[in-house]
């Protein structure tokens, strides 16, 4: 992986927690749905979402999901694709 990228990441802020939840917006699951997943309550996963939007530039899911293609965070049908390091 390139470092630019990973730089690009950091540069974001996004936590290890946003970074699960983008996996999940991106497996078609409703705020709801990600927090029953991941046991927190819908509130915290609707402020996850928004603090994303801020950090991203997005207005909405399907623009943050475009952002975490466009880094390499996941893909579609093998395009887009690069092997990020798990944030802990």
């Amino acid at each position: 992986m390139v470092e630019e990228e990973l730089n690009n990441i950091d540069m974001m802020g996004l936590s290890a927690r946003e970074m699960e939840i983008i996996d999940l917006v991106a497996d078609g699951l409703t705020n709801q749905e990600i927090a029953v997943k991941l046991t927190i309550s819908k509130r915290t996963v609707d402020n996850h979402v928004s603090n994303m939007f801020t950090k991203t530039g997005s207005k909405n899911r399907v623009a943050l999901l475009n952002w975490a293609m466009d880094n390499g965070k996941i893909c579609r049908d093998g395009f887009n694709c690069c092997s990020l390091p798990d944030s802990q």
